[in-house]
């Protein structure tokens, strides 16, 4: 273990996916968490991380980005886990903050935590055989920190409703075969592993339109998506979230606004489709929010060149990723 201590694309998703593929080794993973104002779940969280990243069977790091917070993390952190990199976020924002924990990392492999996300033991030591080369991601499975045996992330599904995308529902690990991986449509922020050299292809996550936060993820793994790679999920990892240690509560109301703006820009953006897209416009006459029109027309110009770039290395449609989720949804119920 290491840790720091200073400041093929596919045409379509398979339904069932081995894991005799013959892989080259990897040399590192890079574990970066992202906190603003998370000193205190930093502190409770992190000594279960480098309890995993110890027992890991490959090298690691841990990469702290501080997005600048007001709660002494840079001053009081280094104190309490010197082998931890820390780093100072110039910008603001959660995009930014990952991507300059990426900038500063060393791994083939990155995984994203929350500031309050536990990890077990062995976490890692499960992780290692879905870190396999034509993997673009792998979502986590993960559970309730205050409830360690409700699950809270399974398997993400797809699925288009009110005009726009929609990946937070779930197949849960009691509806899955055990022992058989399966292929996943998203993932989940708190945790998550994704391949370096295709987080830089995709330039990583979107700084430009989605900061400060909301969708973040889900933009980076639609783009993978459509270019033809692969997310497979980690049924039998353990992760435990308190949630609410990175971002405002849902029910804030500058959280309800970045995330109508934010899916509002992550459809102009990604959807190609003219079916989708008119379906979409529908929705947004018959529930007209003008402060979000009004920042969506501002970033337009960033948008339709973005569009351009994400149309032009389209391998996967909108259209087709919706059948593979509906076929996957088939195969599992049929396998019940």
């Amino acid at each position: 273990m290491v840790v720091k201590n200073d400041m093929k694309q596919i045409e379509s998703i398979p339904t069932n996916i081995t894991t005799s593929t013959i892989d080259k080794p990897f040399n590192c993973v890079s574990v970066i968490i992202a906190s603003k104002n998370g000193l205190h779940h930093l502190k409770d969280c992190l000594p279960s991380v480098l309890k995993a990243v110890q027992k890991a069977p490959f090298e690691t790091e841990i990469i702290v980005v501080d997005d600048n917070s007001t709660d002494n993390t840079l001053i009081e952190l280094p104190n309490s886990f010197p082998q931890i990199k820390i780093i100072k976020n110039k910008k603001m924002g959660v995009c930014s903050a990952r991507n300059t924990g990426v900038a500063n990392s060393t791994g083939d492999w990155l995984f994203f935590a929350d500031n309050d996300v536990f990890l077990e033991e062995d976490f890692f030591v499960k992780a290692q055989k879905y870190l396999k080369e034509d993997v673009f991601c792998v979502s986590c499975c993960g559970y309730l920190a205050s409830e360690p045996t409700r699950q809270l992330d399974g398997l993400k599904k797809l699925a288009w409703k009110r005009g726009s995308m929609r990946f937070t529902g779930n197949i849960y690990n009691q509806q899955l075969k055990e022992n058989k991986i399966y292929p996943s449509f998203g993932v989940q922020g708190a945790y998550f592993f994704c391949n370096k050299n295709r987080f830089i292809t995709l330039s990583g996550f979107d700084e430009d339109l989605l900061e400060p936060y909301m969708l973040e993820e889900t933009d980076l793994m639609y783009r993978g998506l459509k270019r033809g790679w692969k997310i497979v999920y980690a049924a039998d990892t353990h992760p435990l979230h308190k949630c609410g240690g990175t971002i405002q509560s849902k029910t804030n109301k500058r959280t309800l606004f970045l995330s109508k703006r934010n899916s509002l820009i992550f459809t102009w953006k990604n959807i190609t489709s003219t079916r989708l897209l008119l379906s979409s416009l529908l929705w947004c006459a018959l529930r007209p929010n003008f402060k979000v029109f009004k920042e969506v027309i501002n970033a337009w110009p960033i948008i339709t060149k973005k569009r351009a770039i994400e149309k032009a290395n389209q391998v996967v449609s909108d259209m087709d990723l919706l059948k593979q989720n509906n076929k996957l949804v088939e195969s599992i119920l049929n396998d019940k």
